[in-house]
């Protein structure tokens, strides 16, 4: 079975914030149970933004409203991860490393959403294409 290199990269960014996260002295069982939400909210925000492309390589929505999708989903991502900081303080929304890891637990997660979607459901091919292929 080969890898999705989205996949890859998303795994590879979540080991990389393991190890990160085990070096620094201010993480407790709270802060890891707020990157963990940061990987949850990253593939939701994935998963929408990958059901955007494929509804405008359809034929179902505008590439305006496909920006806009892809453009909200990370606003969204973000209203709610400093939310999340605000209601629950920690060393992670203190902490300059732990804002960075942060990031990068959503970004791994993210990309692992993309994956998902892709592994999953395949981005479809308008009609135009697949006529052309047969």
């Amino acid at each position: 079975m080969r890898l999705n290199k989205i996949l890859v990269v998303g795994i590879i960014l979540i080991l990389i914030g393991i190890g990160w996260g085990l070096l620094l002295d201010g993480i407790g069982m709270r802060e890891w149970l707020l990157l963990l939400s940061g990987i949850i909210l990253g593939i939701i925000a994935g998963l929408v933004q990958r059901w955007a492309v494929a509804r405008q390589r359809l034929g179902l929505i505008t590439p305006g409203k496909k920006r806009l999708w892809i453009i909200g989903v990370i606003v969204v991502l973000v209203i709610v991860k400093v939310a999340i900081n605000v209601f629950i303080p920690s060393y992670l929304a203190t902490s300059n490393s732990g804002i960075y890891l942060s990031i990068v637990y959503a970004i791994g997660g993210l990309l692992l959403g993309h994956a998902l979607y892709l592994r999953f459901k395949p981005m479809p091919q308008p009609a135009k294409l697949r006529a052309n292929r047969t």
